[in-house]
């Protein structure tokens, strides 16, 4: 596609797509009749996907709940005016791309037949260390852990524990460390579940004593407190405390100075030194350390959708969506190319997919180059 112009790319993408309008569709044959660079493009680009979708415009896959949320979320509308050309052609190649990660196809836009960059990395386990110094690495020991103190089942990426008494174990704060690449999920001793994203600290009793049930986050991590309103539930951020009785809702402090409160179900009061905010489900208050607490609307698929291992990401620049791919993929990355650190992008990260998945996804998008050193740093250029 070398040879073709942004808008006659746009066309080519927005056809295979099925996403052009009447006039789009006149202009998209016009183009194939007058140049012949267009039509081996297209002829190329249709040999590389499953007839079956091809024909049908991708109907199968348009139907899957993901291409729906995609299309709801940005509501593409068509006629597009020219400015908007630019984000539409992007949503158009985003959209091809996802849908054929959707079906389990790899293609590769600009590279085809060429073999991926390995991008295996050592990973960091996750470890849990006990009140009393004792580490244990729970990326290694699986099933049953016995302590002094407490009878540990490490399944399924998910962390349960039994008191070996009534008094065992109550006394100090243990410390669960999840590193950048990988999420975990733990069941607190009066229900209350956990899950962890990735570079997630979790500081918590493996029983409560007291008049209140208090554990520590820094990171990101989504919360279902067990309801006990004669015991209070408090999460402790850095700069600031949630206080809840029993309610679901996500937390983030990734940005330094920064502390995201996103509620789901029930409610909550965010302390901060500047003040308190009491939040409704569908609110996320905001705290920027040293200013009032701010309240927004937020959006599930945005704040949420990383338990699935997704990161949708709208309006996003390189600079941003360059602070998830260290944290999902445990990679060093730098941007080279100081001219593209603001370029905005739509579409999704998936980390369930080999990070050569989202490169060529990006280089398809955007034209984006990248690759991976011999230290094992991701570049983007």
């Amino acid at each position: 596609m070398a040879h073709l112009t942004e808008e006659q790319e746009y066309l080519l993408l927005g056809k295979i797509g099925g996403l052009l309008n009447e006039t789009e569709e006149k202009a998209w044959e016009t183009l194939l009749r007058e140049n012949p660079a267009a039509r081996q493009a297209y002829d190329d680009m249709i040999q590389a996907l499953p007839p079956g979708e091809v024909a049908n415009s991708f109907q199968r896959i348009k139907q899957d709940a993901t291409w729906k949320d995609l299309a709801a979320h940005y509501k593409v509308e068509k006629p597009v005016p020219k400015t908007r050309r630019l984000v539409y052609r992007s949503l158009a190649a985003a959209c091809i791309i996802l849908l054929l990660s959707a079906g389990g196809w790899l293609f590769y836009y600009h590279h085809a037949g060429q073999p991926a960059a390995s991008t295996h990395t050592k990973q960091p386990a996750i470890q849990l260390t006990l009140a009393n110094g004792q580490h244990i690495n729970l990326s290694n020991e699986e099933g049953a852990i016995q302590t002094a103190d407490v009878q540990l089942t490490n399944n399924n990426k998910t962390l349960t524990y039994v008191l070996a008494g009534e008094t065992a174990g109550r006394a100090g704060m243990n410390r669960l460390t999840v590193p950048v690449g990988m999420d975990y999920k733990i069941a607190l001793s009066d229900g209350t579940e956990v899950w962890l994203n990735a570079a997630t600290r979790l500081e918590f009793p493996f029983a409560f004593a007291g008049n209140t049930r208090e554990i520590t986050i820094n990171g990101e991590a989504y919360l279902k407190v067990a309801k006990n309103a004669a015991k209070p539930f408090l999460v402790h951020l850095p700069h600031s405390t949630v206080q809840v009785l029993g309610t679901e809702f996500n937390v983030n402090t990734y940005d330094s100075g920064v502390v995201r409160v996103a509620l789901v179900e029930g409610s909550v009061n965010m302390q901060a030194p500047t003040g308190e905010s009491m939040l409704s489900p569908g609110k996320e208050a905001v705290y920027h350390a040293g200013n009032p607490i701010q309240q927004q609307s937020f959006d599930p698929k945005l704040v949420l959708s990383w338990r699935e291992g997704l990161f949708y990401f709208s309006g996003a620049t390189l600079t941003e969506i360059n602070k998830v791919v260290p944290r999902w993929y445990g990679i060093t990355t730098v941007i080279d190319n100081p001219n593209i650190r603001g370029r905005e992008f739509v579409g999704a990260l998936d980390r369930n997919q080999p990070i050569q998945v989202f490169l060529n996804d990006l280089k398809a998008i955007s034209g984006i180059d990248s690759y991976i050193d011999t230290e094992g740093v991701l570049h983007f250029k």
